[in-house]
């Protein structure tokens, strides 16, 4: 006759088997969970490089901004017309040349149309530079760069866009840039300097090209350079290479004039 069993022993080993199928029914929820943690993290680790991917991809479709202004041709001073060039190497390379290859005399102007002192001698100065150059003895290198305020790079890159686009009215705009520089423009912005193009003579692409700030980097990268020029403000004045004292008015002529006649 079969022993009847004990109901604690089998009580027991009910509590026992329920205890074991849950601790396996725990360890298949982890087991889950972390298959689908691992899961998550490879897709978040591909959305990432597809992406990263897309921003790259659409960099590299963005025309960069500050591309060299690279023109020559020629254009009227003091009712003369002269050669000029910009951006095309050499002297050019970080600036505006103005004048005869075969000028006797060459001067290189760092200048910023945000710094007070650069108005005052484009103001004080621009006849004088201008007769020089219509009379075949002066060439002039205008290196535009910014270590003053924001309209510095601004006005910077329009002047390099009226030189590209329309060399013939950049004599012209340079000056007005300077003589428009006030602590009002200094807060002006590309449509602003778009604006003041036109109505200085710049055409359509010259306007397209300010509004756009094609050649803003082309103005931070002569700041660089200027530094290794030994420029350390301005306006610097170096005349046939060598780095002088800003000269003005009739002391800038008669240098001008006794370097042309030797």
């Amino acid at each position: 006759m079969a022993k009847r069993p004990d109901p604690a022993v089998e009580d027991r080993r009910r509590q026992a088997r329920a205890a074991a199928q849950a601790a396996a029914a725990r360890a298949k929820r982890r087991r889950t969970l972390t298959q689908l943690a691992i899961v998550g993290g490879v897709a978040v680790v591909v959305i990432a490089i597809i992406a990263t991917a897309v921003v790259l991809g659409r960099r590299d479709q963005v025309p960069a901004a500050g591309s060299t202004p690279v023109a020559s041709g020629s254009t009227t001073v003091g009712g003369t017309s002269v050669p000029f060039a910009i951006g095309g190497g050499d002297d050019t390379a970080t600036g505006v040349r103005v004048g005869a290859a075969d000028a006797k005399v060459t001067m290189d102007l760092w200048v910023d149309y945000s710094c007070p002192h650069c108005q005052e001698f484009e103001a004080t100065n621009n006849g004088t530079i201008d007769g020089l150059v219509a009379a075949g003895k002066l060439a002039v290198v205008y290196h535009n760069i910014q270590i003053v305020t924001d309209y510095g790079t601004e006005a910077g890159s329009a002047s390099a866009c009226m030189a590209v686009h329309d060399p013939n009215a950049w004599p012209a705009f340079n000056a007005a840039l300077y003589a428009n520089h006030s602590a009002q423009t200094d807060g002006w912005g590309a449509s602003d300097l778009a604006s003041f193009a036109a109505a200085n003579g710049g055409g359509d692409a010259t306007q397209k090209c300010v509004t756009d700030g094609t050649y803003r980097n082309w103005i931070t990268a002569n700041t660089a350079a200027s530094a290794k020029a030994d420029v350390s403000g301005t306006p610097t004045m170096f005349i046939d290479g060598q780095k002088t004292d800003t000269l003005s008015g009739q002391a800038l002529a008669d240098r001008v004039n006794s370097l042309a006649s030797a």
